[in-house]
């Protein structure tokens, strides 16, 4: 995530906002060829103040030396053009520079003439994007206090506005920016990058706050600390294991016993030590943020902050659930293939290597990293047809006659119909990969005798895998074979059983291939 993702407030310090510059001089500046005039409305303008702030008045006695004066100072809130100077034209002319050429649409401009026949009213404000239209002649005094008054409230409104715009804008940065992230963990630390950035730059830190802001689950809706486990923590919450370790004041300790009274929705509270956002699931699952540098903001940056955390408690309840499901999904599937492989009298860790194998392997040829995330879940399946299979052929610890060999390589194909019709991506995969895992690059594999890319790499691989774990797994029928026979074998197949490339990756990745042998062994209780 880059810098500018995270800085979604920045405005907050930028030098021509109200918040930054709040303790400076409003800027204006007066253009006009006649000096007397410049000079008198300089006399009478210089001890005015416009909600408490003075004004730094700035001349100009030319077109020209405006467009200077305003290249220097880009925060001028109100100016006072007259029309007629070094051309007839040039107030009128300067105005569409200002709008057009700088791209300047915040200034308040003021034409003023002497000249009111030379640029009717009418034609001026139809035709020129001003604030308001004065002959010189009206101009006393009091009504030059009020014009510079108004202008310049009217100058902070727009200006008000235009941060409200700029945060939002980074607010959305930061959205895109977060839900790009490809994991839970990813995202949970992303909410805090952005949240911490935001309080710096309310503070005007120049570094890292002392913050222990914290994103906690529960999976259920509970009014006790100890429940919340910490999925992200920066500063003193980078080490809590759940909200009962941050020391929690008892102000805070009671708004989350009062969020667990609440129903499902977004929640935001304040204390005097932070401020704590929660969202409340319809299954009483609840997400809860506890943000302590955060407590003391207002008014729009309030508005701003709090639409962020909407945006992205929802997303992150939204990703956990997905989460939650896609575990629950690679569960099922490790099981059913473990369940086929204990039928047929094996391990089933057998699926548990192949999937590993094949997503090292997916790695190393370079798919993309959600294509081999896929093939890891839908991997374990590679021999969910055995299940239709006789367990007279399937258990049989002898050699398989030809009619039993025929029956059994029916497993690809019965695995394919099982899955095929599923509109779930992991599926429609695990059904071409039971397919074709038996195919052969060279030709010669069953059910469909493919061969080069007719097969997809997916089943390539686990064509490889599948027969490297085969030939190192003691079977009914066999024992198993030490790893550098196994691997003396897939290279002589390189470009006949085996894809090249696959093969390739296997050999320069053999290490990790072998480690994962050692780690998840038939013996082994453990899973991956």
């Amino acid at each position: 995530m880059s810098e500018e993702d995270l800085n979604i407030l920045d405005f907050i310090v930028d030098d021509t906002t109200v918040s930054a510059s709040c303790a400076e001089p409003w800027k204006v500046l007066i253009v006009d060829d006649d000096h007397d005039v410049a000079a008198t409305t300089s006399l009478v303008l210089r001890d005015v103040e416009v909600e408490g702030r003075p004004l730094n008045l700035l001349s100009a006695y030319s077109a020209a030396e405006a467009k200077r004066l305003l290249s220097e100072h880009p925060d001028v809130g109100l100016a006072l053009i007259d029309v007629v100077m070094e051309t007839p034209n040039a107030g009128l002319d300067l105005i569409r520079y200002i709008r057009e050429d700088m791209g300047n649409k915040l200034i308040r401009l003021v034409v003023r003439t002497g000249q009111p026949g030379h640029a009717p009213e009418q034609s001026v404000i139809t035709d020129y994007d001003i604030s308001d239209y004065k002959e010189k002649t009206e101009l006393s005094a009091q009504k030059l206090f009020s014009l510079a008054y108004a202008g310049l409230r009217s100058y902070q409104q727009f200006l008000a506005m235009e941060q409200s715009r700029r945060g939002l804008m980074k607010v959305l940065q930061a959205s895109t920016a977060l839900f790009e992230q490809p994991t839970l963990d990813g995202f949970a630390d992303g909410i805090l990058e952005n949240l911490e950035s935001l309080a710096n730059m309310h503070r005007g830190a120049g570094g890292k706050i002392g913050s222990s802001a914290v994103l906690a689950v529960a999976n259920e809706n509970s009014g006790s600390a100890e429940n919340y486990d910490v999925v992200a923590g920066h500063g003193a919450g980078a080490g809590a294991r759940n909200l009962a370790e941050m020391g929690l004041g008892a102000t805070d300790k009671r708004l989350i016993r009062e969020l667990a009274k609440r129903g499902p929705g977004i929640h935001t509270s304040r204390s005097e030590d932070a401020l704590l956002a929660g969202i409340v699931g319809r299954g009483g699952q609840t997400s809860l943020l506890f943000l302590p540098e955060l407590q003391n903001l207002d008014g729009p940056d309030a508005q701003i902050v709090e639409v962020f955390i909407g945006q992205v408690l929802t997303a992150f309840e939204n990703l956990r659930l997905h989460d939650q499901t896609e575990r629950a999904q690679r569960e099922i599937v490790l099981r059913l293939g473990e369940a086929v492989e204990t039928r047929s009298g094996e391990t089933g860790r057998h699926v548990s290597r192949v999937a590993l194998y094949a997503r090292e392997i997916a790695d190393k040829i370079g798919l993309s990293t959600e294509r081999s995330e896929l093939l890891f879940r839908a991997a374990p399946l590679h021999d969910i047809g055995k299940i239709g299979i006789p367990d007279a052929i399937l258990c049989k610890p002898g050699k398989l006659d030809p009619d039993e060999w025929e029956a059994m390589k029916e497993h690809t194909t019965i695995g394919y119909e099982m899955l095929r019709t599923s509109d779930m991506p992991i599926l429609r995969l695990a059904a071409r990969i039971a397919l074709e895992h038996h195919e052969k690059w060279a030709g010669g594999g069953y059910p469909n005798n493919l061969e080069g890319e007719d097969i997809s790499v997916e089943g390539r691989i686990v064509g490889l895998v599948d027969v490297f774990d085969a030939l190192t797994s003691e079977r009914v029928y066999k024992k198993a074979w030490p790893v550098e026979r196994a691997v003396k074998l897939i290279r002589d197949e390189r470009g006949k059983h085996f894809d090249p490339r696959v093969v390739d990756a296997f050999m320069d990745n053999l290490a990790a291939m072998i480690d994962i042998r050692t780690t998840y062994a038939d013996e082994e209780l453990a899973r991956a």
